[in-house]
């Protein structure tokens, strides 16, 4: 089982997104969430990024809401059995964005 974490104070919050200016903050009926849009060069480099989302995903047994539409990916992060932002988004996003 998971440990509960606590979720993100609102500066934790801009500090993340101060730092990973590619994400952003959304707020869906109290559900805040990361999104994260990016154009690849091409549907195989988009790809990649998707592999290294799962590998991402499964070492810190946290996974993001993917879609993919050709070279085009879109990520909605948030922790589920918390309902909000933790430190498991930070981490994954700390993983996505390091370079290859």
């Amino acid at each position: 089982m998971k440990e509960r974490m606590q979720k993100l104070t609102e500066s934790e919050i801009q500090s993340i997104l101060e730092r990973y200016p590619e994400w952003k903050l959304e707020s869906n009926d109290g559900l805040q969430s990361f999104h994260f849009e990016k154009k690849f060069s091409s549907f195989q480099t988009a790809f990649s990024f998707i592999t290294k989302l799962a590998l991402v995903s499964e070492s810190l047994d946290h996974h993001a809401e993917i879609w993919n539409v050709y070279n085009l990916v879109r990520l909605k992060l948030y922790t589920h059995d918390q309902n909000g932002l933790t430190k498991r988004d930070e981490a994954f996003i700390e993983q996505v964005m390091k370079p290859n």
